[in-house]
């Protein structure tokens, strides 16, 4: 009979999230995930795998932790127009709150390792296409409601919209300051008008 396991496995997962967000994948030793999560080197392998197993763990629950908060107002807003805009305004906030200035884990690790990566590469498209399709929702709610001229290329502007977000991200991630992110999203925000 297995033992049962002596760690939140959550927890785990938030501290290898951290670590891997403040450092990226190829910079993130063994040895820092072993001091940043507390399990040794054992117990991680055991019930992780590998560096990249525990990694991929990690972009799947900084997904459903992060990103689905991230992207809730996008969601759940019934005015697609007023989603759209708290989204881009929550984010530059967000994204140098407390200067962490880390961006977004999947838009990082998509820079990183896309280019030679096939599994990252495969998260970061399906990602960026589930932020796009929430952008085209929300456009439609606006434009359903009237707070969004009918005239606009859904699926042309939830990719602009979603490529903006990334490099909002992105900026906050080179330590773009507050003013300049908030003048990136007005400039961005714009094409809705």
């Amino acid at each position: 009979m297995p033992r049962p396991r002596a760690f939140d496995e959550e927890s785990v997962l938030d501290n290898a999230m951290n670590i891997f967000w403040s450092k990226g994948f190829e910079s993130t030793s063994v040895q820092d995930l072993v001091e940043e999560t507390g399990l040794n080197r054992a117990s991680m392998y055991s019930s992780f795998g590998d560096k990249k197993a525990l990694f991929l763990r990690v972009l799947d629950h900084y997904s459903q932790k992060i990103s689905s908060k991230r992207f809730a107002k996008l969601r759940e807003t019934a005015d697609g127009r007023a989603a759209i805009i708290a989204t881009f305004k929550d984010t530059a906030s967000q994204s140098c709150a407390d200067g962490r200035h880390k961006g977004c884990l999947i838009v990082n690790s998509g820079m990183e390792l896309a280019p030679h990566d096939a599994e990252t590469a495969a998260i970061a498209h399906q990602a960026f296409r589930r932020v796009e399709d929430m952008f085209a929702n929300a456009l439609k709610r606006g434009m359903d409601a009237g707070t969004i001229s009918k005239d606009k290329k859904i699926r042309v502007l939830a990719r602009f919209f979603a490529g903006s977000i990334q490099g909002v991200q992105l900026m906050a991630r080179r330590g773009a300051d507050r003013e300049t992110l908030d003048d990136y999203t007005d400039t961005i925000l714009a094409v809705l008008d």
